[in-house]
């Protein structure tokens, strides 16, 4: 089955102060979406400032085609955020937070690692979970395959309540 998946390639660290400084000038729906990446890494840099360490974001967001319509969305992966000289607050044994951020609507996983890739020019998020969330005990692992349709991101998995 190897030929029917491939990583995608054209992923993009993005520097956190780049993103924020173009913030002002991109379309309403890109707008949206840096302006909900920046509500989150606030927040991340609010937790560490309560426990008075040193916040550091980068490479912590992506820029990336998460809907397959050539716009860029973003991936923000909390366990790139750092804070020191503590423990980080951002992961527990279960992994970290994944944000998928499409049009400044961010969607929420957690996970112990991400790829995309691309199914017959379909984007795939492709989730690295711990096993509870796949009938299994924590340290066996699980992989979730979730895709964005009709405004929506999509998975076989029901949705946490």
């Amino acid at each position: 089955m190897k030929e029917y998946w491939k990583e995608t390639s054209g992923m993009k660290p993005m520097p956190l102060a780049l993103l924020l400084a173009l913030a002002a000038s991109l379309p309403a729906q890109a707008q949206d979406t840096a302006d909900a990446v920046a509500r989150i890494v606030v927040e991340a840099r609010g937790i560490c400032a309560s426990e008075n360490g040193v916040f550091n974001a980068d490479g912590a967001v992506t820029e990336i085609d998460l809907t397959g319509d050539g716009a860029p969305d973003a991936l923000v992966d909390e366990s790139l955020f750092a804070c020191s000289p503590g423990a980080s607050p951002y992961c527990g044994s279960g992994g970290c937070t994944l944000h998928a951020v499409i049009d400044g609507k961010s969607f929420t996983f957690q996970a112990e690692g991400w790829r995309m890739i691309d199914w017959g020019g379909r984007p795939i998020l492709l989730i690295a979970r711990d096993g509870g969330w796949c009938g299994g005990a924590g340290a066996q692992g699980c992989f979730e395959a979730v895709v964005w349709s009709h405004g929506d991101m999509l998975t076989v998995m029901p949705p946490v309540e």
